[in-house]
């Protein structure tokens, strides 16, 4: 993940792709953020009207795949006046430049912000040496 002033270079596809194993359905692309140390890569995204349940994360080869469901209970005798907020679904995929370690990713979601940690591998940390 290739990040510099809060922007980042990784690659998204559009937000109507899928696989071929995956339903034809509508997705939109959450809004995020990606801010790096020099341990971690940490990544913000918002996904309003998403409870933990609804998230999945993929981490196949460098690309980490998020898709978040939402869960609508609106009540079946309300019928829609006006509807401003999307109903779609949210996915985003993220291409890693750096590898990361797999068993240490830490995700939670809150007040739909799903918040995810990802530990670079040892390999790639930086190291200090010292001089003898």
């Amino acid at each position: 993940m290739s990040c510099e002033n809060n922007t980042c270079a990784c690659e998204t596809p559009t937000a109507t792709e899928t696989t071929a194993t995956e339903a034809r359905t509508a997705y939109r692309r959450p809004a995020y953020s990606v801010n790096e140390t020099a341990d971690a890569f940490g990544v913000e995204v918002f996904v309003p009207g998403v409870d933990r349940a609804g998230v999945t994360l993929e981490l196949e080869e460098d690309v980490l795949a998020i898709t978040a469901k939402r869960t609508t209970s609106t009540p079946s005798a309300w019928r829609p006046v006006r509807q401003e907020i999307p109903a779609d679904d949210f996915r985003l995929e993220l291409q890693l430049n750096v590898p990361v370690d797999e068993a240490k990713i830490d995700a939670t979601v809150t007040d739909g912000v799903l918040r995810l940690r990802l530990p670079k591998a040892e390999e790639v940390k930086p190291r200090r040496i010292d001089v003898r």
